[in-house]
């Protein structure tokens, strides 16, 4: 009787030291937070691109020689840009490194005339490229960055004087390809994986280019152009 006592009691603790044991299996278990990867900006990507320019000019034209002009202008002109873009980029944590080359056409011929002459300029940027690399800092889905590099763009300029030429025939023009430098900035912003949508701004110098041509009496005369522009423009990448 007292051995069967014994192991009755002895079988009744070791099921009391487990009991716990098996409420705390039975207890449900809280999976891991779920923390979302940081967003990729790294990859190539190719878009499209739309905004304003506002195309500055300095113009003069004078004599070799003289130390004064025989005229000159300051004009300016604002129009539409569009065209396309393909760049690629490479990131390191929060850091993004990247290349861009773009391409656009430009509308909005801006002409003017001397205050104290009869002397008319014209110029126009009708098309723009630029080769650029861009510095950025991404947090989150949105990215700030730097950019610059250099520019690639077709420019017409003319002058001529009506009371000279009452037909309003060209004195004389010139259409160059000019290379100049760009800098800026922007802000992109990654809607989904594939798609961004950004604002950036650029200033552009093209430098100077001249041209000279004869006047009907045989003098010469230089014509120089100095040509700066302002884009904004909205962008719209598709990152493969």
């Amino acid at each position: 009787m007292r051995k069967k006592g014994f192991l009755i009691a002895t079988s009744a603790g070791f099921a009391a030291a487990a009991a716990p044991g098996a409420q705390a299996a039975d207890l449900p278990i809280k999976a891991p937070r779920y923390i979302e990867p940081a967003a990729s900006w790294e990859g190539w990507y190719a878009g499209v691109h739309a905004g304003v320019a506002w195309q500055k000019t300095d113009a003069n034209i004078f004599e070799p020689g003289d130390t004064f002009d025989l005229a000159s202008a300051s004009f300016s002109k604002t129009g539409f840009i569009g065209g396309g873009q393909i760049g690629y980029n490479w990131q390191h944590g929060n850091f993004v490194f990247g290349l861009e080359g773009d391409i656009s056409g430009l509308n909005g011929k801006s002409t003017a005339q001397s205050v104290l002459s009869s002397y008319q300029f014209s110029t126009q940027i009708r098309w723009m490229s630029t080769v650029r690399g861009r510095f950025g800092l991404a947090v989150g889905n949105t990215m700030a960055y730097m950019t610059g590099g250099v520019t690639f763009a077709g420019v017409k300029s003319s002058v001529f004087n009506p009371d000279i030429f009452p037909s309003g025939s060209s004195y004389g023009s010139t259409s160059k390809t000019k290379t100049g430098w760009t800098i800026g900035g922007g802000v992109e912003h990654m809607l989904s994986r594939n798609w961004t949508i950004g604002l950036e701004g650029l200033f552009v110098d093209l430098g100077r280019s001249q041209f000279s041509s004869t006047h009907r009496d045989g003098g010469t005369k230089t014509s120089r152009f100095q040509n700066q522009a302002v884009i904004g423009r909205v962008k719209v990448n598709y990152k493969f």
